[in-house]
């Protein structure tokens, strides 16, 4: 046509038919485009049969060039699978060549072709099938044809891979049915028989099925094709003669040289070759499309998520098919590659909007980049899946990660509504969630998830763990669940059992890690989450919990460290205004326990956090929580009792045997000495309240102790139940529950006394336990006897209750972090970072911890705020070539005051604060120490310390009763508190001050800085010489009298150094003090050489 001058819109509409024909079965593609370009509506009118060629021609463009032929002649056998591009250019192609394919059924129809109509009729169903948006249609449209017998033998393939169930028993008899009416196998029933085979229990099965119907099927199934799938089948299943003689057939009938080394290839995997490597050098050799769908496909099938992740993009730029792009999406879910995930899925929208999958992979995708609002805007597009696994997920961990806690309460309240349909262990974990939370329906999830977990040890020991926790442990069905969890639970299992001994056996591996722990965070070698996570601990634990405990905490000695600050920094000045930071979760917890986080967050232009720091917060807040609840209402109930006089406090008047001390401990040893006390004139019986039997304190509880020589004054619990019956307290019903407990619990002692009226009971804390739990503690009183608890158990009481208190510090502290984050996230003032790759770590918690995270950040950040010593020590932090200076809260509190913040008062009271609570290394400036100082009154030539003063001295000597303080490296914290030290007690002589007053402050000034307080943490081997020698330098520096004041002022000075310094000096250092007499004369010697030199040069 081109040589005669011809070109399509030359030509009629018969002429474009058969021109489009010939292009079409040459693959001259291009062309093809162009003369559909040509078609008008008079071309269709006048040659229906258009319409089928410009469906065809539309869609070919959306399928692979190798695949191109097979769509030309008829619907690929692989309905579901065959790739088709997704994009909305290609879907646009594929709807328009759906209509066309409708159209041509119209006009087959019109004009009396029932093959044609039937064919177009099947091509428009496969789109249908195809698209997201058609597909409901299609299906109904496919399920129609299915029950139609005229047409369901052709579409069962289609039912097969879509996923319509069918009685495959009914389609063999239809398939009988049909060649015996046909006298012969049609090409429906041929292509039904086909797809059965691959229906069958194992590919042996399934070769054997196609090898038993290969007569029937070879009229309308390609031999080769047959042939090809049971050499795939058969070796698969290992039967490698029976594939090789296939093979031989094939050869002998002739195949071309790629197809025999393609079977070859699959043979030798099914003889243990690597079918991956074998696969990528088919690829790589013929670059065929088929080879990479075949190389992925093993992948997959392998699992090589990260060579998937390769290949897979290879198959997709190739396909562009909805199928592919969803393997790619996964491939990169699997390696934790979210950036590439949620970079492929922006590049790729038009496949989003066509998958919930994609949509759901994105979602993910968005929150492990730590792009919470957005994954929740894509999450909320999915509401219709909300009761898939992946969803109810993704709902909780965007609800934990953002600090929207609070948006729980509806999923816990689905949890509920839907427990019929949940799991055993979706319920624990909504259960876990809605305690923690304090949110209702918890303890009947928690009973709902036992009840359906009866054979799940895991599941029960969940159960019970969770129930004791919350403090239900007194209802009967709770040890019942710990009972069956345990015989269930196999060498594997949750739960194991341990005598004592074996546990004890343990003790001195656990002793000796616990040790070195300690040693390593006091030297300041490992981080503050990696200590807490060898001691069971938790990071709070190791910061705020101590720090809060600290503050109540009279004695500095029983202070507890907390390592925040290295000693070897010095301040370092930065501006917050406008700037990028990192923040790590130590501060965090301090700006959150200065109660200033709102002021810093503020403060700076955008804030970044790790993006597990929520998520580590709320198990923080788990943990914080007392899991023993039923303990805390005991230890109240006792405090009530002592105080409402129900009890009374023991204080012993004897002292115990020390050999009965050693054999069953000294608080029941009191007991008992108490109780046999003689007293005379005094009728009142005494009586030690004790479950028997008592074991022997060093015999692991294997050995019971002798006490019959105190049996007349040993009484059990059961005896105080009697008693209390029989004046009348307690009802028959009490006496019966009390007895049926207590029989489980302890023995009778033989010849026991009986309590008489006014009796004095000694009870020990066993006696206490069952008492409270029986609720008979308190009704001791009403029957006029007179009960005493041991000062231990006050003391525990006292500690439980005081550990409470701390517990809601602590959880108000997290809550002021979660509320001040969940806002700034919301408003994006808060940033988080992605999630960092875990593939090479195989414990998850240390790499997803904040304190890692943070780490990542630098890039990203003008400067890091942490505040860990093992972290801060250093200047900064080096990531992808960029550093970020590492600054701690002392330092923010110094940039805030700079930025007018926070006033000069402010900062003061933090600082009192940190050092209260036992934060070691703050160090001591010479402005706050001089107001501190100045500001504290003298009484009778005594400074009496103001509470900041006073909070100086103590971190100071807490820190010097320690051996935390690490030399030479942290030598700048030590310099610098005592020049500050020195300098104000120099600038204290001036000449309005009064004597009297400098003299006291400058004895309190240097009691602080004797060089002697720190001999142990100087060098070891040489601590004498070094104290003589440090203390003579440290008087050096004061030898030097107040310049520019009156000779009063000077000779006080004088008088105060002889009597406070030199004199004490030469008594205990005589060396020192000769020293320093030598030093002095020939300074002045010197002095006065000067002077003569200058007078003769003059």
């Amino acid at each position: 046509m081109n040589d005669a001058g011809y070109s399509v819109w030359d030509l009629n509409s018969d002429g474009k038919y058969f021109l489009l024909t010939y292009q079409l079965q040459l693959g001259r593609w291009d062309d093809v485009v162009h003369s559909v370009g040509a078609l008008s509506k008079a071309d269709f009118d006048e040659t229906p049969a258009l319409h089928h060629l410009a469906a065809l021609a539309t869609l070919i463009p959306t399928v692979p060039q190798d695949f191109r032929a097979i769509v030309l002649t008829q619907v690929p056998f692989d309905v579901r699978d065959f790739p088709l591009a997704s994009n909305a250019v290609a879907m646009d192609a594929r709807r328009t060549a759906h209509l066309h394919f409708l159209r041509a059924v119209e006009a087959a129809k019109q004009l009396a072709c029932p093959i044609a109509a039937k064919m177009d009729d099947e091509y428009a169903l496969w789109l249908e099938l195809r698209d997201p948006v058609q597909s409901a249609h299609g299906k109904n449209r496919l399920e129609n044809k299915l029950r139609d017998l005229n047409t369901a033998l052709g579409f069962v393939h289609y039912a097969l891979k879509f996923g319509i169930k069918l009685d495959l028993g009914a389609v063999e008899r239809d398939i009988e049915r049909s060649v015996a009416i046909n006298g012969g196998m049609t090409i429906d029933a041929a292509i039904a028989r086909f797809a059965l085979a691959f229906t069958q229990p194992t590919p042996e099965e399934a070769a054997n099925y196609i090898a038993r119907h290969h007569d029937q099927l070879v009229a309308h199934i390609d031999t080769r094709l047959m042939q090809y799938r049971q050499i795939e089948l058969l070796s698969r299943s290992g039967l490698i003669e029976r594939a090789s003689e296939v093979l031989n057939r094939m050869l002998e009938a002739g195949i071309p040289a790629e197809q025999e080394s393609n079977l070859r290839r699959i043979i030798s995997e099914a003889q243990g070759g690597n079918s991956i490597e074998s696969r990528k050098a088919q690829y790589e050799t013929t670059g065929a499309l088929g080879d990479l769908i075949n190389l992925v496909a093993e992948l997959e099938d392998h699992q090589h998520w990260d060579d998937l992740c390769k290949f897979g993009r290879r198959l997709f730029e190739e396909t562009h098919s909805l199928i592919d792009a969803e393997r790619l999406v996964n491939a990169f879910s699997k390696t934790h590659r979210s950036e590439e995930l949620v970079g492929f899925l922006k590049e790729n929208p038009y496949q989003l909007s066509q998958s919930n999958h994609l949509r759901m992979s994105y979602a993910w995708g968005l929150y492990h980049e730590g792009a919470f609002l957005e994954s929740r805007a894509i999450l909320a597009e999915l509401s219709d899946e909300a009761g898939h696994p992946n969803y109810r997920a993704l709902h909780v961990n965007l609800g934990i990660a953002t600090g929207d806690w609070a948006s729980l309460s509806t999923y816990i309240a689905d949890e509920y509504q839907n427990r019929n349909s949940r799991s055993a262990h979706d319920l624990i974990g909504a259960a876990e969630l809605a305690l923690h939370l304090g949110l209702p329906h918890a303890k009947d999830l928690v009973f709902e998830a036992a009840a359906k977990a009866s054979d799940d040890s895991a599941a029960l020991s969940a159960a019970y763990l969770t129930a004791t926790s919350a403090g239900w442990e007194d209802n009967p069905q709770v040890f019942q669940w710990l009972e069956k969890a345990a015989a269930l639970s196999g060498e594997d299992g949750p739960l194991q059992r341990m005598s004592l001994k074996d546990i004890l056996d343990r003790k001195p591996e656990w002793d000796r890690r616990e040790s070195e722990t300690w040693r390593l965070l006091a030297h300041g070698e490992i981080p503050l989450f990696l200590a807490a996570q060898s001691l069971n601990r938790t990071l709070i634990d190791l910061t705020t919990f101590p720090a809060l405990s600290n503050l109540t905490e009279t004695d500095p000695r029983r202070r507890n460290a907390i390592p925040a600050y290295s000693g070897n920094r010095v301040p370092l000045e930065f501006v917050v205004r406008g700037k990028v930071v990192a923040l790590d979760a130590t501060a965090l917890l301090t700006l959150s326990f200065l109660n200033i986080l709102d002021v810093a967050l503020d403060a700076f232009g955008t804030v970044y956090i790790p993006h597990s720091t929520l998520g580590w917060l709320f198990k923080e807040r788990q943990k914080a929580a007392f899991h023993q609840p039923s303990r805390i209402a005991n230890a109240r109930k006792v405090r009530d009792f002592l105080a409402t006089d129900v009890l009374k406090k023991f204080s012993p008047s004897t002292v115990a045997s020390s050999d009965l001390a050693a054999q069953i401990g000294d608080d029941l040893a009191a007991l008992i000495a108490e109780a046999e006390k003689v007293r005379d004139r005094e009728d009142t019986q005494h009586i030690v309240v004790r479950s028997a039997p008592v074991h022997r304190l060093s015999t692991l509880m294997e050995e019971e102790a002798d006490v019959s020589a105190h049996a007349a004054v040993l009484s059990s619990c059961l005896s105080v139940v009697e008693k209390l019956r029989r004046k009348g307290v307690i009802t028959a019903d009490e006496e019966k529950r009390a007895r049926a407990y207590l029989q489980l619990h302890e023995k009778p002692w033989p010849n026991q006394p009986d309590i008489a009226d006014g009796a004095n009971l000694y009870l020990d804390d066993l006696a206490i336990s069952y008492l409270l739990h029986l609720g008979l503690l308190g009704k001791l009183k009403a029957a006029g006897l007179t009960a005493m608890v041991s000062p231990r158990e006050l003391s525990e009481a006292n500690a439980l209750i005081s550990y409470e208190r701390i517990s809601k510090e602590v959880t108000d502290a997290i809550e002021r972090i979660r509320t001040s984050l969940n806002s700034r996230i919301e408003s994006g003032h808060v940033r988080v970072s992605g999630r960092r790759n875990f593939d090479e770590m195989e414990a998850k918690s240390v790499p997803e911890h904040p304190s890692v995270g943070i780490l990542a950040l630098a890039p990203l950040c003008d400067v890091s705020i942490i505040d860990d010593r093992f972290l801060n020590r250093h200047a900064n932090i080096d990531s992808e070539g960029t550093q970020a200076p590492i600054v701690s809260t002392l330092d923010l509190l110094d940039a805030l005051v700079t930025a007018g913040v926070l006033s000069d008062d402010d900062r003061l009271e933090h600082r009192t604060r940190l050092r209260r609570a036992g934060y070691f290394f703050v160090p001591v400036t010479v402005a706050e120490l001089e107001r501190c100082l100045m500001e504290s009154t003298v009484t009778k030539g005594e400074v009496v310390e103001t509470a900041e003063l006073k909070a100086i001295r103590e971190s100071v000597l807490r820190v010097r009763m320690s051996d935390w303080l690490r030399l030479p490296e942290e030598v700048p914290w030590l310099d610098g508190t005592l020049k500050a030290f020195v300098y104000v007690l120099r600038n204290l002589w001036g000449d309005k001050a009064e004597i009297e007053e400098i003299t006291a402050r400058s004895n309190w000034l240097e009691e602080q800085i004797d060089i002697r307080g720190w001999a142990h943490s100087l060098v070891p081997d040489n601590a004498d010489n070094v104290v003589r020698i440090e203390r003579a330098a440290f008087i050096l520096s004061l030898l030097t009298p107040p310049n520019g004041v009156q000779k009063s002022v000077v000779d006080a000075y004088w008088n105060w150094m002889e009597e406070r310094i030199l004199i004490p000096i030469q008594k205990q250092f005589p060396k020192v003090y000769d020293w320093l007499v030598d030093w002095y004369r020939s300074s002045v010697a010197k002095a006065a050489e000067t002077e003569l030199s200058d007078e003769d040069n003059s």
